[in-house]
């Protein structure tokens, strides 16, 4: 197979502001190449003559009905048609503010956009807002249409003025006019056939400029890049399965996954009747390895030699897309390829006026369809590239409880690879016989770290030994690691601290991540009462570690007062004892709340276990 083989139909974005001209302009071109199916334009005509309305070509892709009511396109619709040269997908955008997401949706996937001006209204707020939204998302050569040049009677002056206004525009921005066509769909001029109305106009009608479009092939020629989707098993085999971004893939090619940095060769594609050899970006892929590794979905493979960064703090683009407020303190879920990964936002670099292209000042304020330079930073190490040098895996979207906040684009200039750099020179880890996967495989669960975090008397231990018992006797490898026990023995000479405290939970963590290494799920009850250390605790294995909040105020737990610490606190007897002489940080965003003041002892180690279960048990929840 070669890169001839493959066959890539250029996806075609129509934008520009709220009704000027859009699907108008694809419903004639569709009927001037007699793209439209039969009797189809003369239902349409007659449906319009029923309303009393005249009949507009931007009925043809109005598929639905609120749509001609309003007058306004309120999704993204995709139509596939076919020049003399080749086929295309068109993708006809909304223009209106209310439906800004789902131009940037339509518009995401393009490899040609064409921007739609109306000559009668000129340069419009969303008009400027398409233009940079086109920018964000890498288109960054565009083909524009002046439309309704027949209702300024084909006026060359009008047209250049509008024309000058829009080019002052695009080079601001850094987006390059491939083309500039005045049109009129209405009437037909220039789209598919030169004009007789617009006689000053010489060059390339549209359908010409379309079949002359050199459509970007650096996707299949840049390097791999395949989102995991999916693990399967089939039998005896674990089948990979995902989507190839750019670049190609051979069989017995070695792979290196990210985040965890691991190389293994493929041992087989798997297709129906025969596999290929090589597949190359815009194919999904099935394939088995030659030895067993952790795979998740969300991983991102690549070839050593071109591999993608590992980032923790980056810098981004947004285009915030909700009246949510931002919060600078809170978690949101960032998506990007397959991956999903906790993020925080750091700081607002600066928030852009799309209209003149000025800086606004931010307060901390983002508005919905405001864009913004921001800095995000994650706990986990996630593999992307600067959207400068890959589009597809330099995009991401933010979510706030489930709803799409806002999609960006990476920019790595200012932050080198983070990948980790600690390993002392003179130490290297010794590569075990056993591997944590085998050992995963023989006990049917993943390795876990399951950090229960909480005011002394919250009821930790006792949920943990439970949950410990639970587990063990569903013959899981488990172990608990206790605060106290700890304390008895590897973290005896430590006092309370806050230096002592945060080595304390340091060695534990070291520790679970040890215990998680031998296939444990290891359950540490300690509690570690600093967001900073639980944080830091976590990004010793981000991948496999839960931190569980188990909620009890303090007046509950003295009242509780187990081992008679409360009292001796409230006497001055323990100094720096968390709750009373000592501050306890409650966890912002915690995997998993056990609220045992509200809630049983029974019925919150049942939650634990059902959790565990669920998120690391390769047989799941009977």
């Amino acid at each position: 197979m070669t890169l001839e083989d493959v066959e890539h139909i250029p996806k075609v974005v129509v934008v520009g502001h709220i009704d000027h001209g859009k699907s108008s302009f694809i419903g004639r071109l569709m009927y001037d190449l007699d793209q439209i199916p039969d009797g189809k334009f003369e239902e349409l005509k007659e449906v319009s003559k029923k309303r009393g309305m005249d009949f507009e070509f931007a009925f043809l892709m109005d598929a639905l009905q609120s749509e001609r009511d309003q007058g306004i396109t309120i999704d993204t619709t995709q139509i596939f048609f076919r020049t003399k040269k080749r086929k295309y997908v068109f993708i006809d955008a909304p223009g209106h503010k209310e439906f800004v997401r789902n131009m940037i949706t339509g518009a995401s996937s393009a490899d040609i956009a064409m921007l739609i001006v109306d000559v009668c209204e000129g340069v419009k707020e969303q008009t400027k807002k398409h233009s940079y939204l086109l920018k964000l998302l890498g288109i960054d050569n565009v083909i524009i249409l002046y439309n309704k040049m027949d209702k300024i009677k084909n006026d060359e002056k009008r047209y250049l003025s509008v024309k000058n206004e829009m080019e002052e525009y695009l080079r601001n921005i850094g987006i390059k006019i491939s083309n500039q066509i005045p049109i009129s769909a209405k009437c037909g001029d220039n789209i598919v056939k030169k004009s007789s109305n617009i006689k000053w106009y010489e060059e390339k009608v549209v359908s010409e400029v379309l079949d002359e479009f050199d459509v970007d092939s650096k996707n299949v020629l840049g390097p791999l890049r395949l989102p995991v989707q999916d693990i399967y098993k089939i039998k005896d085999k674990r089948i990979i399965v995902g989507r190839i971004e750019s670049g190609k893939v051979s069989i017995d090619d070695e792979l290196l996954f990210l985040p965890s940095n691991e190389t293994v060769r493929i041992d087989s594609f798997e297709e129906w009747p025969e596999p290929k050899n090589d597949y190359f970006a815009g194919e999904s892929i099935a394939f088995t390895m030659k030895e067993q590794i952790f795979v998740d979905r969300g991983n991102l493979v690549s070839h050593s030699e071109t591999p993608p960064k590992l980032m923790q703090t980056f810098e981004a683009n947004i285009f915030w897309l909700t009246h949510k407020k931002l919060n600078l303190k809170g978690k949101y879920l960032l998506k990007i390829n397959t991956g999903e990964y906790s993020v925080s936002i750091k700081n607002i670099k600066k928030i852009i006026n799309t209209d003149n292209l000025e800086s606004k000042s931010s307060s901390g304020i983002i508005r919905k369809n405001d864009v913004a330079e921001i800095v995000l930073h994650s706990s986990q190490l996630i593999p992307m590239d600067d959207f400068r040098d890959n589009k597809k895996t330099g995009r991401f979207c933010l979510l706030d409880e489930e709803e799409i906040i806002a999609g960006g684009i990476v920019d790595l200039s200012n932050y080198p690879d983070q990948r980790e750099s600690s390993v002392q020179p003179n130490i290297k880890p010794v590569e075990l016989a056993v591997k944590e996967i085998d050992r995963s495989n023989k006990f049917n669960h993943r390795s876990a770290i399951i950090w229960l975090t909480g005011l002394s008397g919250s009821g930790k231990s006792t949920i943990a030994k439970e949950v410990e018992r639970k587990l063990f006797l569903r013959d899981f490898n488990v172990f608990v690691l206790d605060g106290d026990n700890l304390r008895m023995g590897l973290n005896k000479g430590l006092k309370f601290s806050t230096d002592d405290r945060t080595e304390n939970i340091r060695r534990t963590a070291e520790v679970a991540k040890l215990f998680s290494q031998a296939g444990f799920i290891v359950i540490v009850s300690l509690i570690s009462p600093y967001k900073s250390e639980r944080k830091k605790a976590r990004d010793i294995r981000p991948e496999i570690f839960k931190e569980i909040y188990v909620s009890a105020s303090l007046e509950e737990c003295s009242k509780r007062d187990v081992k008679g610490l409360y009292a001796k606190a409230n006497k001055g007897e323990i100094k720096n004892f968390t709750g009373i002489s000592s501050p306890y940080e409650e966890p912002d965003n915690p995997d998993l709340i056990l609220n045992t003041e509200d809630e049983s002892v029974e019925k919150s180690v049942k939650k634990l276990e059902n959790f565990i279960v669920e998120n690391f048990s390769n047989l799941k929840k009977s």
